[in-house]
């Protein structure tokens, strides 16, 4: 009974999720207009993962946490084979994946721009598969199904005990060798709307105070570098690219559950360059 239970709230909960996901991605397309974002803030993120994969000749590319236009993989597309992209939500709006593509047109000229008219055109131009709603914990794929993985700005969003078990699959889902190219935001996201808060304002509290701020429609997990670090090394990921950046000023008060002793603490971005060891 109290199993039936938990899976019963675990789907009214995510249900709950996907809807005001829906609503208020709504308000941000239709209203606010905030969902059509310049690709040109976006490109220097894009650029770390060619360079961290530049090694892997058109490499077949696994990616979670897609998001609703795409334009991280049609970007891509130019230097990757293939790619599959998933969603824990099916969030794709064909709108702003044809505005994506036709800013990056603009920017990169040797870009061949193709109109699209719904998801399927997506591989049909640009070899980019998606896949919504997905659980890249427990994926289908095969063993080395593929040459690497990219993730941005994603995983401060999943709960570290689903970061462990996404890693895991990874480490069987990505061949001996492969690389996973991450970015991570570590600064508080509500201080990109709020500007009396700062960056690393989050910090300040303890687990039980933060529960009562952080929305699970949301989420914000407020693991540091340090805790990727952690992880990765227990996976036996082997490190190519480490870096803690955009240091933050120290808040006048930190919740003594966080490392102070750890400089990467402070860092609002991380970037990791994982091999998957034989």
């Amino acid at each position: 009974m109290n199993i039936n239970w938990k899976i019963k709230s675990f789907a009214y909960r995510w249900i709950d999720a996907f809807s005001l996901h829906r609503t208020l991605y709504y308000l941000q397309k239709n209203i606010t207009r905030r969902s059509r974002v310049d690709i040109s803030s976006r490109v220097k993120n894009w650029l770390v993962h060619q360079d961290n994969l530049a090694s892997l000749e058109r490499p077949k590319v696994f990616e979670f946490g897609a998001g609703k236009d795409l334009s991280q993989n049609i970007f891509l597309s130019q230097y990757f084979g293939a790619q599959t992209v998933v969603d824990l939500f099916p969030m794709l709006d064909i709108d702003l994946a044809n505005n994506a593509a036709s800013q990056i047109s603009k920017q990169y000229p040797t870009f061949d721009y193709h109109s699209m008219e719904a998801s399927s055109d997506l591989e049909r131009y640009y070899r980019v598969l998606y896949i919504a709603p997905f659980d890249a914990s427990k994926t289908p794929f095969g063993d080395n199904a593929f040459d690497g993985c990219v993730s941005t700005d994603t995983l401060e969003h999943i709960p570290e005990d689903d970061v462990i078990a996404i890693f895991k699959e990874l480490r069987r889902i990505i061949r001996p060798g492969g690389m996973i190219s991450a970015v991570i935001d570590y600064s508080d996201h509500y201080s990109y709307t709020d500007p009396k808060i700062g960056p690393l304002h989050f910090l300040q509290y303890s687990a039980d105070e933060f529960k009562k701020h952080n929305h699970y429609a949301y989420s914000q997990n407020r693991m540091r570098h340090y805790d990727y670090e952690r992880i990765f090394a227990a996976l036996g990921y082997r490190f190519i690219r480490n870096e803690a950046l955009d240091m933050a000023p120290m808040p006048a008060w930190i919740s003594p559950e966080f490392d102070k002793s750890k400089p990467s603490l402070y860092a609002r971005k991380g970037i990791f360059l994982l091999q998957n060891a034989n």
